[in-house]
């Protein structure tokens, strides 16, 4: 098991796994996953307070969550067959916060999944 900070914690197993988090983007690709998953996204300009994101798994679930001061909210689900590309505007209660933690939690094995998000 791994630890991060902010009290998220990440639990995973995975074939062929990707990762990229750098400011305000993230994205993780992968051939199979079952477990969590999670970034730190930080945005320094202005805010839009918006989440785009873009998702697509081939079988399986994920829900997504987004994580602030410990807690966690679900954003969506996708299921195995589903593909998104969306913009997100968060509730007020994200109006002050630079730093949010995205995370991903699958039910079960996923196949094939393809996500990529960025905090404006």
């Amino acid at each position: 098991m791994l630890c991060s900070c902010g009290g998220y914690v990440k639990n995973y197993s995975a074939t062929i796994l990707i990762t990229s988090c750098q400011g305000d983007e993230a994205s993780m690709k992968f051939d199979t996953f079952n477990g969590t998953y999670n970034f730190k996204l930080r945005r320094d300009n202005m805010a839009e307070y918006t989440l785009d994101y873009e998702a697509s798994l081939a079988e399986g679930e994920m829900s997504v969550y987004i994580g602030v001061d410990g807690e966690k909210e679900l954003l969506f689900v996708v299921k195995g067959g589903e593909s998104y590309d969306e913009t997100i505007t968060l509730h007020n209660k994200y109006d002050n916060e630079k730093t949010i933690y995205i995370i991903l939690e699958s039910t079960g094995k996923c196949v094939d999944g393809d996500f990529e998000f960025e905090y404006n």
